[in-house]
């Protein structure tokens, strides 16, 4: 989506009113998202932002910024940093005025779509279908698209990776095929054994379903939040 990044901020346009009315009108274009119950991309994007100017305001001594096309600075390593240097002192006060202007509007924001987060989250189960398997690192998914009243079936692949601090766990998910809503008890299980049918080299596969009977927008916020569960569920 992009409506905003930090583009918006760093420019020769140095206007402080029309600048923070852009910068209205790009928060307002991720509101208008949210209230249709769209939490992706905006989501991940404000969340970005705000960290990147976060970073920004906290060293207003010796900001640190990516270079803005028309400016020319000293640059430093492959990103084209440039510092914006005591000669452009109305210049970083300008930016640091905005930032520091801007910053609690758009932590508002992400508050309120995390509380839309929050509800899709607990309105959201995920249950294990059928025999429990010796290996869960990969596997079917089965989510529930109720708008469209379809059932979509993703394999799905996770990793650990390790770091300096913590093991974190990546998820890579492939699309198969969509499957007719079945409303009967043990459906699940009826689905997972066509896929063992078709599928024949996974005998024994994990499988999960994404239980909810949420009808909100599926690819922008019903399938994110699944993964982001799955994760959760398969990192215990």
């Amino acid at each position: 989506m992009k409506t905003l990044n930090l583009d918006s901020f760093i420019s020769k346009e140095t206007d402080i009113e029309k600048n923070q009315y852009k910068i209205l009108s790009g928060l307002k274009e991720y509101r208008l998202e949210f209230n249709l119950n769209k939490l992706y991309p905006s989501l991940s994007e404000l969340v970005y932002l705000s960290s990147q100017l976060e970073e920004i305001f906290d060293r207003k001594g010796n900001i640190s910024i990516p270079l803005p096309k028309g400016i020319k600075g000293k640059t430093k390593d492959k990103n084209i940093f440039i510092e914006i240097v005591e000669q452009q002192k109305d210049q970083k006060d300008y930016l640091y005025d905005l930032i520091n202007w801007a910053i609690p509007l758009i932590k508002n924001l992400i508050d309120e779509a995390y509380i839309l987060y929050n509800f899709v989250e607990d309105n959201m189960e995920i249950i294990e279908v059928g025999v429990k398997p010796v290996f869960k690192n990969e596997g079917y998914l089965l989510v529930p698209d109720n708008i469209q009243n379809v059932l979509k079936i993703y394999r799905y692949e996770s990793s650990i990776y390790s770091s300096e601090v913590r093991p974190f766990h990546s998820l890579k998910t492939s699309f198969i095929q969509n499957s007719k809503q079945l409303n009967f008890s043990g459906a699940e299980e009826f689905v997972k054994l066509e896929l063992i049918k078709k599928y024949k080299d996974k005998p024994n596969i994990a499988t999960y379903l994404c239980n909810t009977e949420l009808d909100f927008p599926f690819d922008e916020t019903v399938f994110p939040i699944a993964k982001r569960k799955l994760l959760d569920h398969l990192s215990l």
